[in-house]
């Protein structure tokens, strides 16, 4: 007999039903839930609803396993990450640092299982053992899943001279009653991440965490805190900007919630990931280990901090919407360094902070661009400050649309966020449809701000603004439509050929093949609905295409997809 529904499961399901409706409205209830769940279990990382739903491997063949993601240093790994390029020699990565595997079960079912732990057991068990060749097993698994688990076998590949530090996480969701468990699913449960464990090196961490509805209906309520007091020792005032002496201690509970974990999202418009390892940050945690050093502050250029207002009370600075757009490895290293080492000669030391309160965009930009200056940054990490791009977000906003380039700003602001595109989407969708590259488009997500020649293709002073919010709503469809019962896709579909459809869309409004975004100006003027069915006889011809490409070889879609030889397949059946 079923538990009577608690407080909290109806509440879940009723924000469930609600984000649902928002946010992919088109999708199946159970797939929605997936994307869910999956949100709610990483959202300490911030990621974007793309990125969830590119981890999505559900639906058939998928060995109990709903979504997958890996991450290196904290950042997501992709197809296109730097860990994956063979210029690259794994002595250029940072020793010791943290590599990760999210697995997740998500069911809307209100129970949790015994049958679903020993699937995940049967399946991690293949799936994690290094000596099982990941192509043995595609008879077994689909290409979605098998895919994002070997993001994370070659990244460990790839780094164990680097001695990784291992953590596989794997998260059972249901808006059950995680109090009313059975010892059965408990048993289970440990029995699951000893097998888990036995994979892995004696060193490892791995957790396997049961959610039910009062977890769940917790983490929606977590809302990152931006408003936080910093004490300090000594401080200057001019204006709206001040310095302060601050101790490291005090510096490191501003940058850590109350679990001792580091607030990530403070460093959302940082223009660099940490760099690990590297001699900067070594100097760095030389200086801190060294009683004798001098004053940390002497040798450290400290940290700069972005706020919309900054007011004082006694040794105490309140901040409003922080953000800590310089000063990412001293952070990341004070940081490590404290969690190590909670010692007086460390936690008494002191840290330069900047705090400038604007709520000026052009200034703000500005700022991160002067303090960044100050040691080699590569170009293509200040994107995000270029004229286009401010005027990118210009246009979006006047039409109603969210241009987020800076991470997570419209959504921590509550905006529709069927209505938010961000950078790397805006790039992608662009190459898909301006250069008619699909295949760059999925294959390297992450190229366009790395590479000055792509960027420029894309993101052209010459490019009408029009274009890009075409593109972007373009895109958007493409992506629900997918989702929806009326494409009939598999998650592989999903994932593989959304650029490719985008294409196929945007060639047949232009008329012909598309070499430059700019020759998308009069399509983006005519605004031509794209309704189910001018989306359905697109997306039925691409599936055609891509079958009959796939029988002429031994290729897999995901393959196919990230190749241009691909592409042009597509398109000189479509006579171009």
């Amino acid at each position: 007999m079923p538990a009577a529904p608690t407080n909290s499961r109806t509440l879940l399901l009723r924000i469930f039903e609600s984000w649902h409706a928002e946010n992919i409205a088109r999708s199946s209830a159970d797939t929605a839930f997936e994307i869910f769940a999956s949100e709610l279990s990483l959202r300490t990382y911030g990621l974007g609803l793309e990125n969830i739903q590119e981890g999505i491997s559900g639906a058939g063949q998928d060995g109990g396993i709903d979504s997958v993601y890996s991450f290196w240093d904290d950042n997501l790994l992709d197809e296109d990450s730097d860990i994956f390029s063979e210029s690259k020699r794994p002595a250029e990565f940072p020793q010791e640092r943290l590599l990760e595997l999210w697995v997740i079960q998500a069911k809307r079912s209100p129970t949790f299982e015994e049958g679903a732990l020993d699937k995940l057991e049967n399946t991690l068990r293949r799936l994690l053992d290094l000596d099982q060749d990941v192509e043995g097993l595609r008879g077994l698994y689909n290409d979605t899943l098998l895919s994002r688990i070997d993001l994370f076998r070659r990244a460990w590949e790839k780094l164990l001279t680097r001695r990784p530090r291992i953590a596989v996480n794997v998260v059972y969701a249901t808006p059950g009653d995680k109090q009313g468990v059975s010892p059965q699913v408990l048993m289970k449960q440990g029995m699951l991440r000893q097998a888990i464990a036995n994979l892995l090196p004696p060193d490892s961490d791995v957790v396997c965490t049961l959610l039910g509805d009062r977890e769940l209906l917790a983490r929606y309520n977590e809302k990152p805190t931006y408003s936080l007091p910093m004490k300090f020792q000594e401080n200057a005032t001019s204006g709206n900007s001040h310095v302060a002496l601050v101790t490291l201690e005090d510096y490191f509970d501003l940058i850590t919630d109350e679990n001792g974990k580091l607030r990530r999202y403070l460093f959302d418009w940082n223009v660099r990931d940490y760099q690990g390892s590297v001699t900067v940050n070594q100097e760095i945690k030389r200086t801190l280990d060294n009683p004798e050093s001098p004053e940390f502050w002497w040798l450290n250029n400290g940290v700069t901090i972005i706020c919309s207002e900054a007011t004082t009370g006694g040794k105490t600075y309140s901040l409003a919407d922080i953000q800590i757009v310089n000063g990412l490895q001293t952070s990341h290293t004070v940081y490590e360094a404290i969690k190590e080492n909670r010692s007086p000669e460390i936690l008494d030391r002191m840290i330069l902070v900047r705090i400038i309160s604007t709520t000026d965009r052009k200034t703000r930009d500005q700022v991160i661009r002067a303090t960044n200056r100050q040691t080699p940054v590569n170009e293509a990490s200040l994107r995000a400050t270029d004229e286009i791009q401010r005027n990118i977000e210009d246009y979006f906003l006047v039409n109603g649309w969210y241009y987020d380039r800076r991470k997570n700003f419209y959504k921590n602001e509550g905006k529709d966020p069927a209505k938010i595109i961000g950078i790397p989407l805006l790039g992608q969708a662009l190459t898909a449809m301006g250069l008619c590259r699909p295949d760059k488009a999925r294959g390297k997500p992450s190229s366009l701000l790395k590479n000055d020649d792509d960027y420029l293709q894309v993101f052209h002073e010459n490019v009408d603004l029009s274009v890009f919010l075409w593109a972007a709503r373009t895109q958007r469809a493409v992506d629900v439509f997918l989702h929806s019962e009326h494409a009939n896709a598999t998650q592989g579909e999903r994932n593989n050929l959304k650029f490719h459809l985008s294409m196929l869309v945007a060639v047949h409004l232009a008329g012909g093949r598309i070499y430059k975004p700019q020759q998308l100006g009069q399509v983006s003027k005519d605004e031509a609905p794209l309704d189910v069915q001018f989306l359905e006889e697109r997306l039925d011809a691409l599936k055609e295409f891509t079958y009959s490409f796939l029988r002429q070889g031994t290729t897999t879609l995901e393959k196919a997809a990230k190749n241009q030889q691909f592409t042009n397949y597509i398109l000189g059946r479509l006579g171009f």
